[in-house]
C-alpha cells in the first residue's frame, strides 16, 4: 500500500487543511479524467479508487490525532468499543490502567457499571463527569435521562424528549416497557440513546 501522504503529493507534516485542499483538487481532477475514453480514463478511475483510500487512511489519522489532544494518552476509544462488543471486563481492566481519571473516564466508567446494571455506582460516576465538565451536553443530558427514570418508576424512557403530539395516550407507558422503568427494554433504550458515542464513542 503507498504512503496515503504520497498518494496527495505531501507528506503527514502538511496542515490539514493543505491535505484537504489537495484531496479536493485530485478528486475534481480524477474523477474529470475518468469519463474519457480508453486508457486515460480507466487511470483516471483507478486513480480516483487510489485517491479515496488513501484519504480513507488520512482521516483516520486525524481523528486519532484529535482524540489524542483531547483526551491525552489514554485511548478512550478502545474502551468504547469494548463496551459496544458487550467485553466489559476488558473495557474495566483498561480504565482501571489510566491514572489520569478526566471527565470522559468517569463517563466511560459510568457506562460499564451501568451495562452492569450498577445504577447507583454509575450515577454517581455520571455526576463526577458533570461536576468536572458542567458545559458538556453529553454527560448532562445522560444524568438528566438517569434521574428521570431512577426518580419515577413509571417513566418511559423511550418518551424522554419526545414531541407531546407523538406521546401515547395516557396509561399506556407501561405497556410500552412492561410497566417497569427498569426492564430490560429501558434498560437497552438509556444505554443506546445516550451512552457511548465517541466518537466517541460518544460526543
Amino acid at each position: 500500500m503507498k504512503d496515503p501522504y504520497g498518494v496527495l503529493g505531501l507528506t503527514a507534516e502538511s496542515t490539514q487543511e493543505e491535505l484537504k485542499a489537495r484531496y479536493e483538487e485530485l478528486k475534481a481532477q480524477y474523477g474529470e479524467q475518468r469519463f474519457k475514453s480508453g486508457a486515460e480514463g480507466n487511470e483516471g478511475a483507478r486513480k480516483l479508487s487510489e485517491l479515496e483510500s488513501a484519504w480513507d487512511m488520512i482521516s483516520a489519522d486525524f481523528e486519532k490525532k484529535q482524540a489524542k489532544e483531547e483526551f491525552g494518552d489514554a485511548d478512550y476509544g478502545a474502551i468504547d468499543n469494548l463496551i459496544k462488543n458487550g467485553s466489559y471486563d476488558d473495557a474495566q481492566h483498561k480504565l482501571d490502567e489510566i491514572t489520569d481519571r478526566t471527565a470522559e473516564w468517569h463517563y466511560l466508567q459510568s457506562i460499564v457499571y451501568y451495562k452492569r446494571e450498577w445504577l447507583s455506582d454509575s450515577r454517581k460516576q455520571l455526576a463526577i463527569a458533570v461536576s468536572m465538565e458542567p458545559r458538556n451536553e453529553k454527560y448532562k443530558t445522560a444524568l438528566e435521562k438517569m434521574d428521570m427514570v431512577m426518580g419515577n418508576p413509571q417513566a418511559d424512557p423511550r418518551i424522554i424528549g419526545m414531541d407531546p403530539a407523538q406521546q401515547p395516550p395516557s396509561g399506556q407507558e407501561g405497556q410500552m416497557c412492561g410497566g417497569n422503568a427498569l426492564s430490560n427494554c429501558c434498560m437497552a433504550y438509556i444505554c443506546t440513546d445516550c451512552c457511548c458515542s465517541m466518537t466517541r464513542c460518544c460526543g
